[in-house]
């Protein structure tokens, strides 16, 4: 019975594969009629659950986190005839199967940022534990067909997905050294930042908003600071850490505008960014608390950005045609070339006080400490990606929205609470 089903199941996905809807209704019927017979549905579901289970460890080993598969499965299932409908549910039994799947682990063999992943996509075991995800569905759908033909296009879009750059250990591999940060974090400053970017968000006010940005990214720079000079005091009593990396999908429109003011952001707080141009995601590389000021700050300046952007209405050309788009396109590029400028400077001032407070008091020297990080961020680059290529990127053609954009990211001053004027 169980090898009946599990060859039902592979037709199905041969069929979806070729891109037949009728092949798989067919191999639906096939499995409704098997599931239909003596304890037939039990074996059914467990084979279509057993098999999700197989490829979805497949992609765990080549290099696949749970919100990378949550962003492609959504996107690759809407190119396999899927009504809308059809997609959410492709995108729920995914989360069902990853919740169940990393539930099997220990905890501490798996990295925290995997059960972080599954929170931001709402994933969670919810069925009871002697049903298999497949079976819960069935339930909650109230539809066998409809079960089975999801579990059927999600195994076919699991199998179809290449391989990924690894980044940090996979479910199972973790250790207790890596599951755990040996540095203080000081969360009264990472609760400051997040209220000075929430003000910047919320005020209609450039100038405040500038101000707030920029005051959030000297609290960041000196938490970078110090917790460089902490782990560099670690690393030399046999502790430490090393650089890591995270991959963040970039929404459209305006992708390219928005790279940019990613690697903006990240190469002011000491990191690096490699975008996949054509997987629509970038890869972000630093050291972990690095890592976390370029997502908060990114998240919020872009926030920030699109808002400034839109208040400026629409445009048109002589002809009296449409020219928004290439304006918010230049508008968002000075807006991130700009943002870059600032907040290099902020970081470049920190820095400075940092080492004269540092060798005042007779001090571990910064400039090393901060060097042997870089050159250790640039290494783990090169390791992850030996054939990057760096190119330049248009910064748009529509003066006017450049100019805009540079405006809206240069109305204050990246000294606390001193505007003056641009």
């Amino acid at each position: 019975m169980s090898a009946q089903a599990d060859e039902l199941a592979l037709a199905g996905v041969r069929g979806l594969s070729a891109g037949s809807v009728w092949d798989l209704d067919d191999a639906v019927v096939d499995l409704i009629t098997l599931a239909h017979a003596t304890g037939g549905r039990a074996v059914v579901e467990q084979t279509l659950t057993s098999r999700l289970r197989g490829v979805l460890e497949e992609r765990w080993r080549s290099g696949w986190q749970p919100m990378d598969l949550h962003h492609l499965v959504r996107r690759s299932a809407l190119h396999v005839r899927a009504e809308p409908e059809t997609v959410t549910r492709v995108v729920e039994l995914l989360g069902d199967l990853m919740a169940a799947d990393l539930a099997s682990y220990p905890r501490a063999t798996v990295e925290q940022r995997w059960h972080d992943q599954l929170e931001l996509v709402e994933a969670s075991v919810w069925w009871p534990a002697a049903d298999s995800c497949v079976t819960a569905r069935v339930g909650r759908w109230g539809s066998e067909a409809i079960a089975y033909e999801v579990a059927l296009r999600l195994e076919h879009v699991l199998r179809s997905l290449p391989a990924m750059q690894q980044l940090g250990a996979r479910p199972g591999e973790a250790t207790a050294q890596a599951s755990s940060t040996p540095i203080d974090v000081d969360d009264k400053i990472l609760a400051r930042v997040r209220q000075l970017l929430a003000k910047a968000e919320s005020t209609p006010y450039e100038a405040e908003a500038e101000t707030f940005t920029a005051g959030a990214q000297a609290l960041m720079a000196r938490h970078s600071i110090d917790h460089a000079v902490l782990a560099a005091s670690a690393s030399s009593a046999g502790g430490g850490e090393r650089p890591d990396g995270r991959r963040l999908w970039m929404e459209t429109p305006y992708v390219r505008e928005k790279v940019m003011l990613l690697g903006a952001v990240a190469d002011a707080n000491r990191s690096r960014s490699v975008w996949a141009k054509e997987d629509g995601y970038v890869t972000l590389l630093g050291f972990p608390h690095d890592l976390d000021a370029v997502e908060t700050l990114y998240t919020s300046l872009l926030v920030q950005a699109t808002r400034a952007m839109h208040a400026e209405g629409k445009r048109l050309d002589r002809r009296g045609g449409s020219r928004t788009r290439s304006f918010r396109q230049s508008f968002l590029a000075a807006f991130g070339a700009r943002i870059g400028e600032r907040l290099a400077e902020v970081t470049a001032a920190e820095t400075a006080q940092a080492a004269e407070e540092m060798s005042a008091v007779g001090g571990r020297e910064l400039v090393p400490v901060l060097q042997e990080r870089t050159e250790a961020v640039e290494s783990y680059v090169e390791e992850l990606f030996p054939r990057v290529r760096h190119v330049s990127m248009s910064l748009g053609r529509d003066r006017e929205g450049w100019d805009r954009g540079r405006r809206a990211a240069d109305q204050a001053s990246l000294q606390w609470g001193r505007a003056v004027g641009s």
